[in-house]
């Protein structure tokens, strides 16, 4: 798209661009608990501020599966304040919307409804955050469409197939096919792609249309056919918004030989530790015009600053002997971490907005470790997570020999290297090995329960599970009466049987009613989960760090003209 191009001219599409705000996140931490909500805020008055014609979210717009009751309401607030209005939409919907919205109570794009008076739409995918659960599988998605406040389009509840059809948009002679694919597990939806199930309908004339892709799923490898590789993306697409990556990657790339391009914009929040969060965060403001498209940066400046860094630790035998090694190493590491403070002030945030720190500290003799947690205390007042600001790491090769015979890797070398990065549920088959398999848990249910736990921030799940199974258990040994030599033989088999029943567990999981193991005393609904902690005290950490994003890669100027 050329540069000179009038942005306001009326056959230009103003679309602002952002995915993964995570509202509700850390919000039973007292330091934390309006970071997502304030950048929310902020991402609103910049779409107010652009005169923006809709704003496109690519996904976990809430942390939790269930937002708690004020988690909903704020997020009700402000987009009631920002998006509805008498400004009028110049924007034409030429799709039908019975069949775009099939799935809502009210199957209609928002500022066309009577009753409803919106000045900036917003449409929205869901992501493995805030998906739809239950028997009735309904998510917070949901509500907020019911409310007409968020066009919530790209659900789709087949296991076999998956076929989208285009929200067609029109604005002066421009034209915009916007494809939305809420989240889908990962491996089933790259086993659909590999056998050619995925199905994307195209209007007439597709070439005449600017193709937009709004998606939610592992970008980055992280294992076999747990990603999405950016070669299943159809030639016919001008350009791909990914969400579910937390890194931020807005400058759109060029997918290598092919016409596609792909821009990740990351999350507006720190949900995680890990490298890539520490990246600037942003928005885009995405301009089309015909099939030509510019993609400009805007910085969020609400942000809490995240400053992260590695280190390593001065050899033993480079050490005089003068104080303790433990005192030698907190001396060492309190130098860096005041620069990474002093650093963080200069981002130019607000004074009172404590930063986050994370410092990687490599270690090769066990006598160089000490409490980090106590160590943190001693920053209390200084940054927003005290209790996990360091990490430590062995570099000591003899130790890194001895970890679980290499099953369960730490953060050693390859620590970053995203190649080899494994979900957690992937691991428990690793650790399970056929010598070492339970006797009445099945790896299907726990792997669904720690999957769960980790994707949806539901800390009953595995309590749930391994509760659920022993009671079956129980129930069927009662049930046949086994003789005492037959009882490890009839557990086998009831194992092996619950090993096929991954879809059983998958639903009991999702079901909103379900019992609770921490039930009392929180602010509940049907819809709400208050029972997260974010800042989780441990023992000097050893175990692999936070999934984080991947590397930077060099940015690319917008697309030209489609050939």
């Amino acid at each position: 798209m050329e540069e000179s191009q009038e942005d306001n001219s009326e056959d230009v599409f103003r679309i602002l661009l952002a995915t993964d705000i995570h509202l509700g996140y850390g919000e039973n931490n007292p330091v934390r608990e309006n970071d997502t909500y304030v950048t929310f805020e902020e991402i609103l008055k910049i779409a107010v501020r652009e005169n923006v014609d809709f704003i496109l979210l690519g996904g976990d717009l809430f942390h939790d599966t269930r937002p708690s009751p004020y988690c909903i309401n704020k997020c009700t607030e402000l987009i009631r304040k920002y998006c509805l209005g008498d400004k009028p939409v110049e924007i034409e919907f030429l799709s039908d919307p019975s069949y775009n919205f099939q799935h809502s109570m009210n199957p209609v794009v928002n500022y066309e409804d009577p009753n409803m008076n919106v000045s900036i739409p917003v449409f929205s995918i869901h992501g493995n955050h805030d998906d739809p659960t239950g028997k009735r599988q309904i998510s917070a998605m949901d509500l907020m469409s019911s409310m007409g406040l968020i066009n919530y389009f790209g659900r789709w509840n087949s296991l076999t197939q998956v076929e989208i059809s285009p929200i067609l948009l029109r604005k002066g002679t421009s034209q915009l096919a916007l494809y939305g694919l809420s989240h889908i597990r990962d491996e089933r939806l790259a086993r659909l792609f590999l056998e050619k199930k995925v199905i994307m309908k195209t209007p007439e004339n597709v070439d005449e249309w600017f193709n937009l892709l709004v998606l939610h799923q592992n970008r980055a490898n992280r294992g076999v056919k747990n990603f999405i590789a950016e070669s299943f993306i159809p030639q016919f697409f001008n350009l791909v918004m990914w969400g579910h990556e937390h890194d931020c990657r807005i400058e759109p790339i060029r997918v290598a030989d092919g016409d596609v391009y792909i821009t990740q914009p990351g999350s507006s929040v720190a949900t995680s530790l890990a490298e890539g969060e520490a990246l600037p965060k942003k928005v885009g403001l995405l301009s089309v015009r015909g099939t030509e498209f510019t993609i400009s940066p805007i910085e969020l400046r609400t942000v809490r600053p995240f400053i992260f860094k590695h280190m390593q630790l001065e050899p033993i035998e480079d050490y005089d002997g003068g104080e303790k090694h433990d005192e030698n190493s907190k001396r060492q590491i309190k130098k860096i971490v005041e620069r990474m403070i002093e650093e963080a002030k200069g981002l130019g945030r607000k004074e009172n907005l404590l930063p986050l720190i994370r410092l990687c500290v490599r270690y090769q003799d066990e006598r160089q470790v000490f409490n980090a947690i106590r160590f943190g205390q001693g920053y209390a007042d200084k940054v927003a997570n005290p209790d996990d600001m360091l990490k430590f790491i062995s570099s000591s090769k003899k130790r890194q020999g001895k970890r679980l015979a290499n099953k369960l890797d730490d953060d050693d070398d390859d620590a970053n290297n995203e190649e080899r990065v494994d979900r957690v549920e992937d691991l428990l088959p690793r650790y399970f090995n056929d010598e070492n398999q339970p006797t009445v848990l099945s790896l299907a249910g726990l792997s669904e329960a720690v999957k769960k736990f980790i994707d949806a921030n539901d800390a009953d799940a595995p309590a749930f599970i391994i509760n659920y199974q022993y009671e079956k258990t129980l129930e069927k040994l009662k049930e046949l009466r086994p003789e005492e030599h037959e009882v490890e033989d009839r557990l086998e088999r009831l194992r092996s049987a619950r090993q096929r029943e991954a879809n059983e567990f998958r639903l009991l999981l999702n079901d909103p009613n379900r019992p609770k193991a921490n039930s009392g005393g929180n602010d509940t609904v049907v819809i709400d989960s208050d029972n997260e902690s974010e800042s989780t005290p441990a023992r000097p950490a050893k175990g692999r760090g936070s999934r984080g994003g991947r590397g930077s890669r060099g940015a690319r100027g917008g697309r030209g003209a489609k050939k």
